[in-house]
């Protein structure tokens, strides 16, 4: 690989990934190339510039898929991606949400992140890379994290890069509330390389948004609660702190010790966050909170393959995170109320991946982890001028153990039964401060037909608290607004909140029964179910300021003549917890055919980038560039794009290509809950939060919650539909005023133009190329929560300006990516071309 062709690959896929600047052989209708179909490899050109097709061979892999035999329950390539109009991986992912959630892990986590099949030291190593650089995105169910030494609770995304890409990137935005008060903006600097012989990112990141009070948002206030004017009291309070951050980031990707891939990152992060928490009664003045939060991270990985192709991986992290908070009093015979927490931690982790032994159906395979981490939490809180300090730590051992067994193939014996693997998979954790912990499960993959593929497994889990769970440190927020169930009325108390040192570890036991169908072999559309059966011991959670809550532990609530004045929030061990779950769903994509440019507009842009002479006539097969194409276009067909799709890069760019660039998406997802239940103490009262009782500020569980993304890119220009609803919930009260929270819905639009993917305006203006200017909206419709009571009155506690105090937003952004001019362009072109003469 040669910095001539690097350059020239990426030049090819990002300057211009319009329509087909020339005729190229056309696609069965319908038809939708993904890297990877079996088959042979094509000479004709891609439909996309920027599209790297590569040779594979029948019933062979393709390059960076994961490893095992589950299929991914959606695939997405690179006109996919571009189609979303996300510009990072962190965008990619959000605008693939409906399709990334599950149902079986203990929060809304993350997923888990792959790059080429392979592991990486975390989120940081791909946030900041842009999407063009990306080949195809795969999503496989969470049972594929087990082959990867992670457990089985979290979907995957597989990200697989181009092999040659080139880029300088600058962004900036700024938006604004539409109902006034609040500002935000960001800007971004990255550095992006990626060739075979690895890839680095450098990144510079800074952001900030402006403080939003109750007085720009109307906030009635109750009368008796008022110390001052009502002025001072709705200014002495923010609905949202004010926040600057900037955070610089390098990762480094190199062969080392002859075949192995090792990555360094990198990467410092500082904020500074203000808010207002309400009047001080003695001087009149606002009283303020304001943290601080610097950390410090380093990641490194190790990925090779032995000789006798077991795939392993050496993953490890280094993080430091300081946060420190001061929060003025109420009563000035104090100074300010002082906490801070210093975390160190550090892990390492070993996985290797291979054959075990040969069966009828297929190769039995396991995956080995090895691991060890360690943690210390160092806190400080001082209240009312009196001090606590607190330390732990814990240090932690892992092995597991993951094995494979397959039973039966299509094509081999039992064919009868299609496709069938079964699992199993073992872990013992070793803690400092918890003793032994055991993970143990067990699942079946089964594809009875083809495009169809059910999925089923058990998993018995046992789940210390977090560090930060146990010890962080004590908070007093003086005058938090609370609504008390039991009185029906709003009140303010001292909300405590941190950490519990007394929290047990929890005991959770997962079944899962998921499907995945694709009902047409040539339309991308797929069908998804997963239900989830959870039942946990211990489960672990905050408190909620309710009758059932207060009854089962009254310690941590103090009322004075009825009235609450203190509640205890920190997190504490309910006795049990049942959730039954179904998430189902569908995408669909569908590519469009994109409007082919002027003979006119062709010839000028071959001349523009020195390719002088007419191309070749609509209808027609039209002649090459003048000499043989360089060999590294081999397979391409669609003359200078070959650069752009590299080996077996069918070629595309600017001669070459088909005309369906464009895409129509739509995914959606609805999570309904049939069942979401807590026993709050042995043989005490039990919480439904599906019937009466209340989870949070927004009520119950709803019954249904629904995602959905929609899109539209063609010719240059893209809409973005992002929507999230949730049907509405009933909370009971002692004084039987209920309240009824109506269901809710917002919608995000994002409009986006690539001028530089528009022929006709390339070509005038071509500074253009690789730029991108955005306009998005959240909450279009400025939709907020609408909760009443019994009466039809709205309660102080849940006025829309205070569950959802920013409303609609308007953001427009302009992002540059940075290319090579078209002298340099022609001029590497010429040397890539003599070069390739020269081998011949």
């Amino acid at each position: 690989m040669t910095y001539r062709s690097l350059l020239l690959g990426s030049a090819a896929l990002l300057t211009f990934p319009t329509p087909a600047l020339a005729q190229s052989a056309a696609q069965p209708a319908g038809q939708r190339p993904v890297a990877g179909n079996a088959g042979a490899p094509s000479t004709q050109p891609s439909d996309d510039s920027g599209d790297e097709e590569e040779i594979v061979v029948r019933g062979a892999r393709p390059r960076g898929s994961v490893v095992g035999d589950i299929p991914p329950e959606n695939t997405l390539d690179a006109r996919d991606v571009r189609a979303t109009g996300a510009t990072s991986i962190s965008e990619l992912l959000d605008a693939l949400a409906p399709q990334i959630g599950s149902a079986r892990g203990r929060g809304a986590g993350a997923p888990v992140l792959l790059l080429d099949g392979q592991r990486i030291s975390g989120f940081r190593e791909l946030r900041d890379i842009p999407t063009e650089a990306i080949q195809r995105v795969e999503i496989p169910p969470e049972e594929v994290a087990l082959k990867y030494g992670y457990r089985a609770d979290q979907k995957v995304v597989n990200i697989v890069l181009r092999q040659r890409f080139r880029s300088t990137t600058t962004q900036a935005g700024v938006g604004t509330a539409t109902d006034g008060g609040y500002t935000t903006g960001n800007a971004d600097v990255t550095r992006f390389l990626v060739q075979r012989a690895g890839r680095t990112t450098l990144n510079l990141h800074a952001a900030a948004n402006s403080m939003l009070t109750e007085a720009e948002r109307n906030i009635i206030l109750d009368p008796k609660q008022i110390t001052g004017t009502p002025e001072q009291e709705l200014a002495a309070r923010s609905l949202a702190g004010s926040n600057h951050d900037i955070r610089g980031s390098a990762t480094f990707n190199r062969t080392v010790f002859g075949n192995v891939s090792g990555t360094l990152n990198a990467e410092l992060e500082n904020s500074h966050g203000r808010s207002l928490i309400g009047l001080n009664p003695s001087l009149l003045e606002p009283l303020a909170r304001t943290t601080d939060a610097n950390s410090a991270h380093l990641g490194g990985v190790l990925n090779g393959t032995t000789k006798a192709n077991w795939r392993w991986t050496v993953t490890s992290n280094a993080d430091l995170d300081v946060n420190v908070t001061h929060s003025d009093r109420d009563d000035p015979t104090f100074s300010l109320d002082r906490s801070r927490s210093t975390t160190t931690s550090g892990d390492v982790k070993a996985t290797a991946n291979g054959k075990l032994f040969g069966l009828p159906a297929g190769d039995a395979t396991t995956t080995l982890t090895l691991g060890g981490s360690t943690v210390h939490l160092d806190s400080s809180a001082r209240r009312r001028g009196i001090t606590t300090d607190n330390s732990l730590s814990r240090t932690m051992g892992e092995a597991a153990i993951n094995v494979d067994l397959p039973i039966s193939r299509r094509n081999r014996d039992f064919s009868a039964l299609g496709n069938l693997t079964l699992n199993a998979n073992a872990e013992v954790d070793q803690l400092s401060d918890f003793g032994t912990l055991t993970t143990i499960g067990a699942g079946a993959n089964f594809s009875p037909l083809d495009r169809l593929n059910l999925i089923t497994s058990w998993t018995r889990e046992e789940g210390p608290p977090t560090i930060n769970q146990l010890g962080d440190p004590i908070v007093e927020t003086p005058e938090a607004r609370i609504f008390d169930f039991t009185t029906g009325q709003t009140v303010l108390v001292n909300a405590i909140t941190g950490g519990n040192p007394n929290l047990q570890s929890d005991l959770r036991h997962v079944w899962k029964l998921g499907a995945n169908w694709q009902p047409f072999e040539k339309t991308d559309l797929r069908f998804r179910a997963d239900f989830v059966h959870q039942v946990t011991d211990r489960p672990i959670s905050s408190v909620s300021v309710t009758p059932t809550m207060e009854a089962a532990f009254p310690g941590r609530f103090v009322r004075s003549g009825g009235q609450l004045v203190s509640v205890d929030l920190t997190p504490i061990n309910f006795d049990s917890a049942t959730r039954d779950q179904l998430r189902v769903g569908f995408d669909f994509s569908k590519p469009l055919k994109s409007k082919r440019p002027s003979q006119a507009v062709i010839d000028q842009l071959r001349q523009q980038f020195g390719f002088g002479g007419r191309g070749p006539q609509p209808g027609g097969q039209g002649a090459a560039p003048s000499g043989p194409p360089p060999e590294g276009s081999r397979g391409g067909g669609g003359g200078f794009g070959g650069f752009g799709g590299g080996r077996g890069g069918g070629g595309g760019g600017f001669f070459g290509g088909g005309q369906n660039r464009g895409r129509i998406q739509l995914s959606l997802t609805d999570t309904i809950t049939f069942k979401d239940k807590v026993r709050l103490t042995p043989g005490g009262p039990e919480i439904d939060y599906l019937h009466g009782d209340a989870a949070g500020s927004s009520g119950g569980t709803p019954r249904h919650k629904v995602e959905m993304q929609a899109g539209w890119s063609n010719n240059g220009l893209g809409a973005r539909l992002g929507a999230n609803w949730r049907s509405g919930t009933t909370v009971t009260t002692l004084t039987g005023d209920d309240l009824r929270f109506s269901p809710y819905g917002t919608f995000d639009l994002r409009l986006f133009a690539n001028p530089g993917d528009i022929p006709e305006v390339a070509v005038k203006h071509p500074w253009l190329r690789g730029t991108q200017i955005r306009l998005s909206v959240d909450n279009l419709f400025n939709s907020h929560p609408q909760v009443r009571d019994a009466n039809g009155v709205l309660p102080l506690n849940y006025q829309p300006g205070l569950l959802d105090p920013i409303g609609r937003t308007i953001m427009i952004s302009f992002r540059k990516l940075f290319l090579p001019s078209p002298a340099t362009f022609r001029r590497l072109f010429q040397q890539e071309r003599q070069q390739g003469t020269r081998m011949r």
